[in-house]
């Protein structure tokens, strides 16, 4: 039930107000002047729907639609066994992500759209892979030659145009892939995987930037946890990326 839910702190960080705004808007009656609706769990905590604050975004200016271009490719990050095995420190959330992606993926190869998957590796001896391992110490089970690394077995017999291993956050980062998108004209990037709120944000943004429409479906993402996937999935919508329901998405895929 509180699954599409934002807490106070999240919801008043994306509206650009605090939570004490909130908290006196509900009390005087004018927060369902905004469309919002205060929902409160058995422990007596706040919660925002989520598709209300986006909405607001809306309203606001941000949450424009970039939408589809004529040259889609599809990119799945860190679909692996690190990532989606619940015994491991660096699994998310999951639910249906894989599911999703597997439709993403039949959509792509029955309209010829090129698929990438990239994944995370640690290398001790980059630079750039050690540092980000300070930070995130769980990194190191990653390495190239880890079962960690396998693509997860329901995504792994799927034909795909390039495998990229890297050491960045950002898949465009790394030049393999913005090259192999270069060289096909590709104007859309479809992001699925993991995380929603690191390497996914990052490439969002990276991809943005480097002039790629960026269409991240919902079911297709994932997270630690419900409550940071959804922040971020808002956060996107309102300024990098088009965030849609997964049937729309694949509508879009098709010429």
């Amino acid at each position: 039930m509180f699954e599409n839910l934002l807490n106070i702190s999240d919801a008043a960080k994306l509206l650009g107000v605090s939570p004490s705004t909130l908290r006196r808007m509900e009390k005087t009656g004018n927060i369902e002047e905004y469309g919002l609706k205060v929902i409160y769990t058995p422990g007596g905590q706040r919660r925002y729907i989520l598709d209300e604050v986006q909405q607001l975004f809306s309203n606001q200016g941000f949450s424009g639609q970039i939408g589809f271009g004529t040259k889609p490719a599809l990119l799945i990050r860190d679909f692996t066994i690190a990532f989606t095995e619940p015994h491991s420190q660096l699994a998310i959330k999951m639910d249906h992500q894989i599911t999703a992606t597997q439709q993403l993926i039949e959509q792509a190869l029955n309209d010829k759209i090129p698929i990438i998957f990239s994944k995370t590796i640690y290398e001790t001896k980059n630079k750039v892979s050690r540092l980000w391992c300070e930070k995130f110490p769980s990194l190191q089970i990653l390495d190239r030659e880890s079962t960690w690394v396998n693509i997860h077995p329901d995504l792994s017999d799927y034909p795909y145009d390039l495998i990229n291993a890297t050491v960045y956050i950002s898949s465009l980062y790394d030049d393999q892939v913005d090259d192999f998108l270069k060289d096909r004209q590709i104007d859309t990037l479809i992001l699925a995987g993991t995380t929603t709120s690191g390497s996914i944000r990052a490439t969002a943004v990276d991809a943005l930037q480097r002039g790629y429409r960026v269409i991240i479906p919902k079911e297709a993402v994932g997270d630690r946890n419900q409550t940071l996937q959804n922040s971020t999935l808002v956060d996107l919508n309102a300024r990098y990326a088009d965030v849609m329901n997964l049937d729309k998405v694949l509508k879009g895929m098709k010429p």
